[in-house]
C-alpha cells in the first residue's frame, strides 16, 4: 500500500499486487539508481541519458501516454488471440479496468468503490460498475444457453 496524489492533488492509498510490487523492487534496484540526481523525488523517472530530461528526471504526462501506449502495441503483437487484443491502451484505461474488477470483487460494494475511485456521482460509478461490451455480450449468450 502506497499514498499518491492524484487529479486535484487528492491523497489516496494505492494497493499493490504481489507482481507490481516485485516489479518496482527491481526497478528500484537495478534501473532507477543510474537515473536518479539530487532532484529525484518521482518514483518513476526519464533516462539520465535523454537530452530533453525534465528536472530531477519527471516523466511528463505525454512521456506516460506513449509508455502505455506501447505497451498495448506489443502486447497485441504478441497476442494470437483477437479477441484478446487491446487496441489503443491508455492510462485510464487501467483505471477503468481496476474500478471494473473492483466493483466485481467486492459485490458492487458503492463504499468501497467511492472510497477507492474518488467518485461519489452516480454517473461516474456506472461507467465502473457497467461490464464492458465484450463481457456484457457474454451474459446474453448465458441466457440463450438456460
Amino acid at each position: 500500500m502506497n499514498g499518491v496524489r492524484g487529479k486535484g492533488r487528492t491523497s489516496r492509498m494505492v494497493f499493490l499486487g504481489r507482481d507490481a510490487r516485485h516489479a518496482i523492487a527491481d526497478y528500484l534496484d537495478h534501473e532507477r539508481p543510474g537515473d536518479v540526481d539530487d532532484q529525484s523525488d518521482a518514483l518513476f523517472l526519464a533516462a539520465s541519458s535523454v537530452g530533453a530530461r525534465r528536472p530531477g528526471g519527471r516523466l511528463s504526462p505525454r512521456s506516460v501516454n506513449t509508455i502505455v501506449g506501447e505497451i498495448g502495441r506489443i502486447h497485441d503483437a504478441e497476442s494470437t488471440d483477437r479477441e484478446r487484443r487491446l487496441g489503443v491502451l491508455r492510462p485510464h484505461d487501467l483505471r477503468h479496468t481496476f474500478g471494473y474488477r473492483l466493483s466485481e470483487t467486492s459485490g458492487h460494494n458503492r463504499a468501497e468503490l467511492e472510497r477507492r475511485l474518488g467518485h461519489a456521482n452516480d454517473r461516474y460509478l456506472r461507467l465502473y460498475t457497467n461490464p464492458p461490451d465484450d463481457i456484457a455480450a457474454g451474459y446474453v449468450e448465458d441466457l440463450a444457453r438456460e
